[in-house]
């Protein structure tokens, strides 16, 4: 098997929309958790995750790409799953010459596979900077009590302890009011970022 047949039988068959036709999934952030197919699952472990194409059970430790799941699913070898996948989407298998379509639609699909590994690396990096900020002030935030609580005289300190806390309490309501860790607000700071 040729990896340009490999690559568009893989591009073809996106893996949220594979493994969701097994497991049911819901959507978390940047990518997908479900109950795992592999093993008794009583809670969500299974995450499937579009912009790596890839799959993870924190469960039973199963995971990979979307030919890897399927190897699993039907305890096959990699050119069955290929096969499998193949005949899922269409993609003829003897004499395989990709044509201009195909290649379009790979093409098109590995960049919407890029824009979704930049967009997850946009909101992890935003995400990771609210938590930094966050834990940072929530630390100054206990010291500030604790020298109220321990009845801090020096008038300077004193007002410097309510600054301390008022900021950490101005940071959590921002985050609340203009939504600094939702995903629909994050998209939208995204798209209005590429258009500029």
């Amino acid at each position: 098997m040729s990896p340009e047949l490999i690559e568009a039988v893989r591009a073809v068959n996106a893996i949220e929309h594979v493994i969701g036709e097994y497991v049911q999934l819901r959507r978390s952030g940047v990518q997908f958790t479900g109950r795992c197919c592999f093993h008794a699952d009583g809670t969500p472990s299974l995450y499937v995750h579009p912009a790596k194409s890839v799959f993870r059970c924190h469960g039973c430790l199963a995971g990979g790409d979307v030919f890897k799941f399927v190897q699993l699913l039907h305890r096959c070898s990699f050119s069955e799953s290929v096969e499998l996948l193949a005949a899922r989407a269409g993609v003829p298998i003897d004499g395989f010459r990709p044509s201009l379509e195909l290649t379009a639609k790979v093409s098109a699909l590995k960049t919407q596979r890029k824009e979704q590994m930049q967009f997850e690396r946009f909101c992890n990096d935003s995400i990771e900077a609210v938590n930094r900020r966050y834990r940072d002030l929530g630390g100054a935030a206990n010291h500030a009590e604790d020298c109220l609580r321990a009845g801090e005289s020096d008038p300077y300190i004193h007002d410097l302890a309510w600054d301390v806390l008022k900021r950490f309490r101005d940071f959590e309501t921002r985050i609340e009011r203009e939504g600094l860790c939702d995903m629909d607000i994050l998209k939208s700071e995204w798209e209005q970022r590429e258009v500029a």
